[in-house]
């Protein structure tokens, strides 16, 4: 085989190649954030939400952060005045209330990750089938996670398109 036979092959290959990469879409979701849009899911947080233990803990939360700003107020208008004891005694309460703070954060937070845990379980088979539903109607070749893509056209993203069929998948 001439060069110039190898360099018509490898042109030709690259051709079919690309022919063969043009006829399949590549496309990007977050499967997160499908399922998390669902009406079943925002429905499912809203109870959360509006559940006494939930609405307690972030009422405690929320009065901590307000005790903080109001600790930390005071200190800078008057802390210069301040005995060293003094100033020993409202650093070690900021800090109490800092870990207090942390504290209730990551409680509600662990919180809202089980629900969100417990969601993904109820809805991945669902939102399994609705992919490949999408992959077989629209001819996607490709489908990249949406977290690791720097851009992506809104066109290319499959999310809204996911949302949309699992709220209507029953």
């Amino acid at each position: 085989m001439t060069v110039a036979q190898k360099l018509f092959a490898v042109v030709a290959l690259s051709l079919v190649s690309a022919v063969s990469f043009a006829q399949s879409k590549v496309v990007v979701l977050d499967p997160t954030a499908a399922v998390m849009g669902t009406a079943a899911a925002k429905a499912k947080f809203e109870k959360l939400q509006k559940s006494a233990d939930f609405a307690a803990a972030k009422a405690k939360l929320d009065g901590l952060a307000a005790d903080i700003k109001a600790l930390q107020a005071e200190y800078q208008k008057d802390g210069m005045t301040w005995s060293a004891e003094k100033r020993a005694e409202n650093e070690k309460k900021l800090q109490s209330l800092g870990q207090d703070y942390q504290f209730q954060g990551k409680k509600l937070q662990s919180e809202q990750q089980a629900l969100m845990q417990q969601i993904m379980q109820e809805l991945g088979p669902k939102m399994e089938a609705v992919v490949k539903q999408l992959v077989e109607s629209e001819k996607i070749g490709m489908i990249v996670d949406a977290k690791s893509v720097m851009m992506a056209k809104p066109e290319n993203d499959l999310t809204p398109k996911v949302t949309e069929l699992l709220n209507k998948a029953k």
